[in-house]
């Protein structure tokens, strides 16, 4: 039991704004244009509204109490040691997410900006600061957000407006149409967990104001969120094509070397990186405190605190060792991680349908009112 958290509605939207398409422009582009084409943009926005409304609908549930833990109060609703099963499942989920994304970073940063440094001593200084933000508590991780959230937003909003020109195009006829329906689906159910994610903020509940109104604001967000990787997937679209944006290992940033902010701003990579890898961070930092948080709780642990930085080293291995190279790396998350993600995202539904299931037992048990 706690008293209302301190998470903000703004800081709630911020968050999920960035966690939406912060690392998701920099992976996820590239090998939806080369599987859907210009089908991507559909793909976009129906995994936006599936994945979103399985986090929205598990907040429902959640805010029922809203000054508990669904983590240690779930035992009460199932069986304790299924509860407990889908915690640790839950906390592996999360850490094992942090561990991909670390390593998708030290993929890209280190041969680009860090060349000869090994890949371990990167991933042990990033994961050192995401312990120690974490250790800070799940608020901290919140209000770093509302910090770096109107530099974030306001590149990303303004960017598409130095490409105007580029987009007045005939190739805004092929977005308007299906060219395969079944690489479309196959596409979208591969993004849907990128969204389901966001099931994370039923763990969270204690931590938020849930005074505002807590569900619209994530959908806000994620919406918004969308617009912004939307529009980045038309821009590599319009200006690349599909089939070398499907080339492109990272087509955003190729994409900045047609950005000129005027005369005294001639090459924008740097500042481009910079706040892509500000979004990346927060969205690291919030993956590893959730999945910090569900082991904590898991282990009937008062505080997560204690074992904060012995899952940062966790995790940090299990990023050295998941595959020998980005192919591989990415070959395993195309072809079965969706799967493995909507099954664990859907373990969270247990919960409803079981108390959904008792409260009908118990309201078909009560005594019939006398005449």
């Amino acid at each position: 039991m706690k008293q209302q958290g301190t998470v903000t509605g703004l800081q709630l939207g911020a968050m999920t704004f960035v966690f939406v398409f912060s690392t998701t422009i920099a992976f996820l582009i590239s090998p939806l244009a080369g599987a859907v084409s210009f089908d991507g943009g559909l793909c976009i926005i129906l995994a936006s509204v599936v994945g979103t409304a399985l986090a929205t609908l598990s907040l429902r549930f959640a805010l029922r109490q809203p000054s508990n833990y669904l983590g240690e109060y779930g035992s009460t609703i199932i069986n304790k040691y299924l509860h407990k099963g889908i915690l640790f499942l839950f906390s592996f989920f999360y850490l094992h997410l942090a561990a991909y994304i670390l390593r998708e970073f030290t993929d890209f940063f280190i041969p680009t900006y860090l060349r000869e440094t090994p890949p371990a001593a990167v991933a042990v200084l990033v994961m050192g600061a995401v312990a120690s933000l974490t250790q800070s508590g799940v608020s901290t991780v919140f209000r770093f957000t509302q910090g770096c959230f109107l530099f974030i937003g306001v590149l990303f909003a303004f960017k598409p407006l130095f490409f105007l020109t580029a987009m007045d195009t005939p190739m805004w006829y092929e977005f308007t149409r299906i060219h395969d329906w079944k690489a479309l689906w196959a596409q979208t159910y591969a993004i849907i967990p990128w969204y389901g994610e966001l099931i994370m903020f039923s763990y969270l509940v204690p931590e938020l104001n849930t005074k505002q109104k807590t569900r619209r604001i994530v959908w806000i967000g994620s919406l918004v969120g969308t617009y912004i990787l939307l529009v980045e997937f038309l821009l590599m679209m319009f200006f690349f094509g599909p089939k070398l944006a499907a080339t492109l290992v990272y087509p955003a940033l190729e994409l900045t070397g047609f950005l000129h902010l005027g005369d005294f701003l001639r090459n924008t990579d740097a500042l481009i990186v910079s706040i892509w890898f500000t979004g990346y961070f927060i969205k690291l930092s919030i993956i590893f405190t959730i999945g910090t948080l569900l082991c904590s709780q898991a282990l009937s642990l008062r505080n997560y605190k204690p074992i904060t930085f012995s899952l940062a080293a966790i995790v940090v291995l299990m990023s050295l060792i998941l595959a020998k190279n980005p192919v591989e790396l990415a070959k395993y998350f195309d072809s079965s991680w969706a799967t493995f993600a909507l099954f664990i995202e859907g373990l969270f539904f247990v919960y409803p349908l079981v108390f959904w299931i008792k409260s009908r037992k118990s309201v078909s048990h009560e005594p019939a009112p006398k005449p």
